[in-house]
């Protein structure tokens, strides 16, 4: 059984993002779909119209119409699922999904008839729905798009929750709640596994004798390359790729960038060809590496475009002289010299430890276990060595001037 979180932004991207989004939810036939508060400034009537186009259920128990306090969505609801169970027995398990948003009290929407869909107190609301919820369930399972803190606050605050499923960013959780002298019978899973699409939360439920549940055996499986994608959803993702890239395009503003670097005061960026001509040797070996090539990689994947991307495939990213957009400083792109060494444009009157210095944590900085889950420093070091190294003993290696 699959079920999920999700919560978007308003823009013509975000619009066309959370559509696809529920789309391909519907083809993975996920049993329910929880609203965080910031998809309500997509409208009311157009969320339950996507909705309807995937088959997918949306669930909130606290984004109720300001004018009674009741919920404008369905709270939650009942999914029988038969499991498996020792011998070749079957066994139908009832999981009660609840959804949850986060409280936001300066948001204020029109609804359906002009009624007004405002966010309540999650705890409050949990509070009301779980007894009820719990008597037609055997599994409590919770969709929250709270923060992890607030998710275990629920688990203290609220008898009766099982797992919580949480999404809050790129955050990944996988913790108990342990009982306290407060909240003696709690045993809740908080779990969160992150944005992006490359990992999976798997929760796998042992029943004791009597059917009902005993165990929880929770794992992150990373979607790396042993996993084949599905071409039925690679489908959707590449439509959405090209449409959000279009878009974010569309929007990108054509700047004069050499205006801006002329007006900065401080250290700026300089090109890679400045450093040519009195480092040749390691200019020949970036020229052949991955770094000199990497914006590539975004266009042939139609992510040129998208800002949580382009700033590990440019050079000097949300920096005031450096990469902005590939309409205004195409000569930024891909990770050049300045990107390790950082801005050139004081050297070389500033030579040896004052400029350049590059260790592992920088490399981290991009190559993260979820952007890079292949990354082994010393086999990448390997490719791109461009300095002389120094004897044993003697420090760490230096990048040749």
């Amino acid at each position: 059984m699959d079920a999920g979180n999700f919560s978007g932004d308003s823009s013509e991207a975000g619009r066309r993002n959370t559509q696809l989004l529920l789309a391909g939810m519907g083809r993975m036939a996920h049993a329910a779909v929880n609203l965080g508060e910031r998809d309500l400034l997509f409208g009311a009537d157009k969320l339950r119209e996507w909705a309807k186009q995937s088959s997918v259920s949306l669930i909130s128990a606290n984004l109720v119409y300001q004018d009674s306090g009741e919920p404008a969505f369905d709270s939650s609801l009942v999914k029988t699922v038969e499991t498996g169970h020792g011998g070749g027995r079957k066994r139908k398990l009832r999981v009660g999904i609840l959804g949850l948003a986060r409280m936001n009290s300066g948001l204020s929407v029109p609804g359906p008839s002009g009624r007004r869909i405002v966010t309540a107190d999650p705890v409050a609301a949990a509070r009301i729905q779980i007894p009820e919820l719990r008597r037609k369930s055997d599994f409590i399972l919770i969709l929250a798009t709270l923060e992890p803190e607030q998710a275990k606050d629920l688990a203290k605050q609220v008898e009766g929750i099982d797992v919580i499923l949480g999404g809050s960013g790129p955050i990944q959780v996988s913790e108990e709640v342990h009982p306290t002298a407060a909240s003696p019978t709690v045993h809740t899973r908080v779990i969160y596994a992150g944005n992006q699409g490359k990992k999976l939360g798997e929760v796998r439920v042992f029943l004791a004798e009597k059917g009902q549940p005993a165990k929880l055996d929770v794992q992150a499986i990373n979607l790396g390359k042993i996993i084949p994608d599905d071409p039925a959803i690679m489908d959707l993702v590449e439509q959405n790729r090209i449409a959000i890239n279009e878009i974010n395009k569309k929007d990108a503003p054509l700047v004069d960038s050499e205006k801006l670097r002329a007006m900065y005061s401080g250290a700026s960026f300089v090109k890679s060809e400045s450093c040519k001509a009195c480092h040749e040797e390691a200019y020949k070996i970036w020229e052949g590496s991955n770094h000199a090539h990497a914006f590539k990689i975004l266009e042939d994947r139609h992510q040129d475009y998208n800002p949580e991307c382009v700033g590990c495939h440019t050079t000097g990213f949300r920096h005031p002289t450096g990469f902005l957009n590939a309409k205004s400083t195409p000569d930024l792109a891909n990770v050049q010299c300045e990107s390790c060494h950082g801005p050139g444009s004081g050297h070389p009157d500033k030579v040896g430890k004052e400029y350049g210095p590059v260790t592992r944590d920088l490399c981290i900085t991009c190559h993260t276990p979820v952007n890079s889950p292949d990354f082994d420093p010393i086999a990448y070091r390997v490719k791109i060595r461009h300095w002389e190294e120094k004897p044993a003993g003697a420090g760490a290696p230096t990048s040749s001037r």
